[in-house]
């Protein structure tokens, strides 16, 4: 992808060597922080992932360029996880005097929700570290 703030044309103001491939690289990094960052929070109980959001609303441009894909993945498996979270607690408020049941309960949708949250971030990180765009970044799965 074009980066408009530099231009390939040696006679254009605007040119300056290895720039543009500069920028690519560092927003590319920028994108693979955030799922490092994610992962991080299965670890400190989501402060790591608050710091990936922010990181992800602000680095996050409309220019088309291929990491937006993936900040608006990390966004949403970041406020996704949140709804998964409180479902559970819900759920678990209710069912957790149920003999085995409500402990299965409870364990499973823990499991999903942690299954589905590390799967997100390290298919993001693969697609990141290949400098390809998550292909649908408003899925509820796995883009």
């Amino acid at each position: 992808m074009s980066d408009a703030r530099f231009s390939q044309d040696p006679t254009d103001a605007r040119y300056q060597p290895g720039q543009q491939a500069f920028a690519e690289e560092r927003s590319g990094n920028t994108a693979i922080v955030c799922y490092g960052l994610m992962i991080a929070t299965l670890f400190t109980a989501y402060a790591t992932g608050l710091i990936a959001l922010i990181v992800a609303y602000v680095a996050r441009e409309d220019d088309g360029h291929w990491t937006n894909s993936h900040y608006t993945f990390v966004i949403r498996t970041f406020w996704i996880s949140i709804l998964y979270a409180i479902l559970t607690g819900i759920v678990t408020f209710f069912v957790w005097w149920i003999p085995f049941v409500g402990w299965a309960v409870m364990g499973l949708m823990g499991l999903y929700t942690a299954a589905w949250f590390i799967g997100r971030n390290v298919i993001g990180l693969l697609r990141a570290l290949e400098g390809k765009p998550i292909n649908d970044p408003q899925s509820w799965f796995f883009g």
